[in-house]
């Protein structure tokens, strides 16, 4: 009750705006009259069928087909260019998705059109929104910088995320899931229909999982509720969505040489010694909750407007067993002996991300044009604290050894202009404008004071132009340009070593061919990404020992994708009877010139600065970047409700730096998911019975999907050691299976 006072506060307070809409009417099942359709809350960030650029949108009963209790990266695994991971080596839990080779800080990310990605890391955390795929009507991924969005710029790709349209009529639903790893799922729907101009939609999900890896379990909650007025030309509804998540911690990944003996081994909650049980609250435990307020009015002169307000709040910590730990280190004035002592410790997280977004549209004839943006600050707080120590009581378990605070304001407008030339070309124009203004201060948890306060300001603009061959075959080519603030701990690393760091920019080109045939489908594009400052590791170190990036002058990524389908209907009815789906990737992701740093450290584990190593390394491999990235999928559909799916992934070797070394790599992998499923035929089709089984990497392929390396030397008796690189990897579980069942009524 307290959010929802809160949000109602936060709307009085704040300037209206939002996102824009279009004019597409659909029917009202209890009357014949116009009403918008709810994708219109969306449409002014994503790229439409006049946009000059590389997309792929994905619908809800695409993501339905998989979505039996794994993260929405693992249902987006089947898109060009996509490489996903899982700490857990299951798919639940923290996941992740790469696309071009980006991580998930350089992957823009929103819902409804409103920024996902945390302000300060850039990184959207999937597993704060567990089962957003069952609250998703469509996700649409362009890749590259796409056309102008809210948030970050897209370094990679764009995914964005829209919630649930309201169901015509009234419904219940019921998701039931469960297989290995004792993973278990389920998912409640329930919605009233537009029924006299107003609706309600609600649902909610309980995810559990023990994890590949040893403790790596997870148990996700998440709710979501909407609430609305529809009718002619306005829509308004308030959106709450809300995701809580507590897991076991495996993001220290398992040594190279335990891959073979148990590479299901996890250390963390242990104290290395093994004297102990692993700790069994070595936790991740984190809330998020999304509020969002969404108007769309139609207006005269073919205009549209679009407004909206949000605030997103988050507050949690990951808790975590030391050992060894000196307790004078955490407090400094405490009145005790430098002595070691085991330790439990909780890193803390508190923040809130409030605003608003507005777009004004325009669409008549051969024209369209949009005007929009948003205006939002993030406030956050950073601190840790001790709970435990052995052989110490008389200590504040409140205290906080570190704390920080730091404010985040973020403000852009973009306008899109798209004119039609004799029913042929499309000239596409699109300018944004962004400042960001971000500022901190406090005590870091290296127990340094810092303090920083930056502002940028970048012009981001895209143009390109389609040609219509004919209705479903097109041409376009594309040119946008991008910039990219650094995010909290690169500033902080940097300024720890009296550094300073710049943005990144990219510029991207884009140019492809579409033929949209019934039967043949395809799109093969081209594209080019060549960067300016790219932050990247080198190896080196800050004053207090934590890795840095470093901007490198010049790096690019170059590659061709291709995707389609081959359809074989049947001759009596029309109805498909199979289907080939395929993608395929091919890239060269290159840094022309860096330097990399291999540190020398002596009998007390102190870099000795005079013996650094530097190694120049010239066009070498950018990390985790595949050269290539496939998927072929057969689904063949025997009969009516009965749909069989062999999809296949292989992907060629990645790095773990970007030395291109041989003994830093990730092997190349290939695994298969066969899956089937049948839905029972019913009378109405807002009915449905359905059962699935989701047999994931059927062949049993042992393979690693993530990890990370480091280098270093030792100086001891006047002597150097050779080099001793580390390397750690996620390892992904074999054969595996899910099951689910799915009633709507």
């Amino acid at each position: 009750m307290k959010k929802i006072l809160f949000f109602i506060l936060l709307a009085t307070q704040i300037s209206v705006s939002g996102q824009t809409t279009d004019s597409r009417p659909t029917t009202s099942p209890d009357s014949i009259k116009t009403i918008f359709k709810d994708d219109i809350v969306i449409s002014s960030t994503r790229a439409g069928n006049n946009t000059p650029t590389t997309f792929q949108t994905i619908s809800k009963e695409e993501l339905n087909k998989n979505n039996l209790g794994q993260d929405l990266p693992f249902l987006l695994d089947n898109t060009p260019s996509a490489v996903t991971t899982s700490d857990a080596g299951s798919g639940v839990g923290y996941t992740g998705i790469r696309i071009r080779g980006s991580d998930n800080t350089r992957v823009n990310v929103t819902l409804n059109g409103i920024p996902v990605n945390d302000a300060e890391s850039q990184t959207t955390y999937y597993v704060d929104l567990p089962d957003v795929a069952s609250s998703a009507q469509s996700i649409q991924i362009q890749r590259g910088i796409g056309s102008s969005t809210n948030g970050g710029s897209a370094f990679g790709a764009t995914v964005s995320m829209q919630t649930q349209s309201p169901s015509e009529r009234p419904f219940v639903e019921v998701n039931v899931s469960g297989g290995s790893f004792n993973t278990f799922k389920l998912n409640g729907k329930i919605g009233t229909g537009v029924s006299k101009d107003f609706f309600f939609e609600g649902s909610a999900s309980w995810i559990t999982s023990d994890g590949y890896i040893q403790r790596a379990s997870s148990n996700l909650v998440s709710y979501f509720s909407q609430i609305g007025f529809m009718k002619n030309n306005t829509l308004l509804k308030l959106v709450y969505f809300a995701g809580q998540e507590r897991t076991y911690q495996a993001w220290n990944g398992v040594p190279e040489d335990s891959l073979k003996t148990n590479r299901r081994f996890n250390d963390l909650g242990t104290d290395y010694g093994q004297k102990l049980p692993a700790y069994k609250n070595q936790v991740d435990n984190y809330n998020q909750d999304y509020f969002q307020l969404l108007f769309a009015q139609n207006l005269p002169k073919h205009l549209n407007l679009n407004l909206g307000l949000f605030a997103t709040l988050g507050h949690g910590y990951y808790e975590e067993y030391k050992a060894g730990q000196t307790f004078n280190n955490y407090f400094e004035n405490h009145d005790t002996l430098d002595i070691a002592s085991d330790l439990v410790r909780q890193k803390w997280l508190k923040n809130i991300f409030y605003g608003g977004t507005f777009a004004l549209n325009y669409d008549y004839k051969n024209i369209s044009a949009t005007f929009g943006g948003l205006l939002g600050q993030y406030r956050g707080q950073n601190f840790g604290k001790v709970i435990w120590a052995e052989n110490f009581s008389d200590f504040d378990k409140n205290a906080r050894y570190y704390d920080g605070r730091s404010t985040k304001n973020d403000f852009n407008v973009y306008a899109k202009f798209n004119y039609e030339l004799l029913q042929k070309v499309n000239i596409y124009l699109d300018v944004q404008y962004r400042y960001v203004g971000h500022s901190a201060n406090g005590i870091d948890d290296d127990k340094w004071n810092y303090r920083f306060a930056n502002q940028w300001h970048f012009f981001n603009p895209k143009a390109g132009l389609i040609y219509k061959i004919k209705p479903q075959h097109h041409v376009y080519a594309s040119y946008a340009l991008g910039n990219r603030e650094p995010s909290r701990s690169d500033i902080l690393e940097a300024l720890a070593s009296n550094k300073t760091v710049k943005p990144e920019t990219m510029h991207n080109v884009e140019a492809g061919c579409k033929f949209l045939n019934r039967k043949f489908p395809f799109i093969i594009n081209y594209y080019l990404m060549q960067y300016k400052d790219q932050l990247v590791l080198t190896g080196k170190l800050n004053d207090v020992g934590n890795p840095i990036k470093e901007n490198v002058p010049v790096s690019y990524r170059t590659g061709i994708e291709l995707s389609g389908s081959v359809n074989i209907f049947s001759k009596k009815n029309e109805r498909k009877v199979f289907a080939i789906n395929y993608n395929f990737a091919y890239s060269i992701n290159r840094i022309k010139s860096f330097d990399e740093y291999i540190y020398t450290y002596d009998d007390d584990y102190s870099p000795v600065d005079s013996l650094t190593q530097i190694i120049p390394h010239k066009n070498s491999n950018i990390s985790f970047s595949p050269n290539i990235v496939a998927a072929l999928e057969f689904v063949g559909y025997p009969v009516n409700g009965l749909e069989i799916s062999l999809m296949n992934k292989a992907v060629s070797k990645q790095y773990l730096d970007n030395t291109s070394n041989e003994n830093r790599k990730l092997k190349p992998f290939f695994y298969s998911n066969l899956r089937i499923s049948y839905r029972l035929p019913l009378k109405r089709d807002d009915k449905e019975i359905k059962f699935t089984l989701l047999f994931n990497n059927i062949f049993n392929r042992f393979y690693e999907s993530n990890g990370y390396s480091y280098s270093e030397r030792y100086y001891s008796g006047g002597e150097k050691t050779d080099t001793y690189t580390y390397n750690y990897y996620y390892p992904q579980a074999g054969i595996n299976m899910l099951g689910g069942l799915s009633v709507r009524f």
